[in-house]
């Protein structure tokens, strides 16, 4: 639920009405979540999300025209606040590397239970990353591998010494993809707290998310 009560905000995204409406009818008994439209492509997707303004957008990898990184990347870059799930049949190192660098904030696999499929939603909206653990780890190591945005250039050892300790604890946390509610949970600190501390790392690594600062702990070794 948002802070004024009010329901989450969901746009579908998948070239196949079977999933569509599978997707609907395990989202529409769950408390605090509203399916407010679904798209059949990307480029559907698009004008719903300049329409709908959902706060998260649910969408498949693999589909005709604009695929679903296509539609991640054009999303983040018109509409930040706007989190993103990858939902897909590809349970791929591969694909969570690509959707994550493209600003992805959860990536799960269609067979997911509502559970889990509305537990993601509720994370996201927290400002954390829904990504099984062992894929996450591998893709943060993937992205940290691969060629540097310019952005995590500017991210030196002297960015990394503004931190503070407690700066440091939280950036450890967010690596391994916690959600700031359970940062706050886990450190004994308020969840304002912790979005304080968050845009604060933000900020001094020069990154532009946290999943960049995420990549930025990898690089310098603050976790394995």
């Amino acid at each position: 639920m948002t802070d004024q009560g009010k329901a989450l905000q969901v746009l579908l995204v998948d070239d196949h009405p079977v999933v569509r409406e599978g997707l609907r009818s395990m989202l529409s008994g769950a408390p605090g979540i509203e399916v407010v439209g679904e798209a059949a492509n990307g480029e559907e997707a698009i004008a719903m999300v300049n329409e709908l303004s959902p706060q998260v957008v649910l969408t498949d990898i693999r589909m005709p025209g604009m695929n679903g990184i296509e539609l991640t990347r054009g999303i983040k870059a018109e509409r930040p606040n706007i989190a993103v799930i990858v939902l897909t049949m590809y349970d791929s190192e591969m694909y969570v590397v690509e959707a994550l660098r493209a600003g992805a904030a959860g990536y799960l696999v269609k067979d997911s239970s509502r559970e889990l499929l509305c537990h993601a939603i509720s994370v996201v909206m927290d400002g954390g990353t829904m990504v099984r653990s062992s894929l996450l780890r591998q893709a943060i190591h993937g992205l940290s591998r691969g060629p540097r945005q310019v952005e995590d250039g500017q991210s030196d050892p002297q960015m990394i010494e503004q931190l503070t300790m407690r700066e440091l604890d939280v950036l450890r946390l967010v690596a391994q993809g916690h959600a700031n509610r359970e940062i706050a949970w886990e450190l004994n600190l308020a969840e304002v707290t912790v979005k304080k501390h968050v845009q604060s790392i933000i900020g001094k690594l020069g990154v532009s998310d946290r999943t960049h600062a995420a990549i930025v702990a990898v690089r310098r070794g603050l976790v394995e």
